[in-house]
């Protein structure tokens, strides 16, 4: 095996084993912040940052989740006072807005998120730290167009959830245009809509 195949080899391996770790441990501290269930951090979050407003269809999406699904999580966030209904402006849809105890508890969901994420950076050196984030910026990309892909050809008989789902926006930059996922996403969409 040459040196290559087995650094790639080895990388793979550490990265499958470090995503579970930090995916795990993000994700019961979103959890234990919300004591909702799973996908009520996500749910909060979307909304907070880029899908206040939208109707339960957006959020299904965005979260990866049936429609009966969502709306029976829908259900429960409203029940708990964190969301309320309204009717959307075409008269057919239901939008799906955040109540200021939702707000609140979505950016509790948001520093947990973050304390978690940078305690894993935490042994990293401020060049280590550039040089990962690059990497990140690199791999994100190349996950988001090949996720672009699959939703185009159609290859997924359930939508995938949204890689922002969580995110922090302010922290990716991406109302100054720095957020890897959301420029791969824009390209390929003005590709697909070129006809590329």
């Amino acid at each position: 095996m040459s040196r290559t195949q087995s650094s790639r080899q080895h990388a793979a391996n550490a990265l499958g084993a470090l995503s579970l770790v930090v995916a795990d441990r993000m994700n019961a501290a979103v959890e234990a912040v919300a004591a909702l269930g799973p996908s009520a951090p996500a749910a909060l979050t979307a909304l907070h940052e880029f899908l206040d407003g939208g109707s339960v269809t957006q959020l299904s999406s965005a979260l990866g989740l049936t429609h009966s699904g969502t709306v029976r999580l829908v259900d429960r966030l409203e029940a708990e006072g964190l969301i309320e209904r309204a009717g959307a402006q075409d008269g057919r849809a239901v939008s799906v807005k955040l109540t200021p105890r939702g707000r609140r508890l979505a950016l509790q969901i948001r520093q947990a998120r973050e304390e978690t994420l940078t305690g894993a950076l935490s042994a990293l050196a401020p060049d280590e730290l550039d040089n990962l984030a690059a990497a990140l910026d690199t791999m994100l990309t190349t996950v988001t167009l090949a996720r672009a892909e699959e939703r185009s050809a159609q290859s997924r008989a359930r939508p995938q959830p949204w890689l922002c789902r969580l995110c922090d926006f302010s922290a990716c930059g991406r109302s100054e245009g720095n957020c890897p996922v959301n420029n791969a996403a824009t390209s390929s969409d003005q590709s697909q809509r070129d006809g590329a």
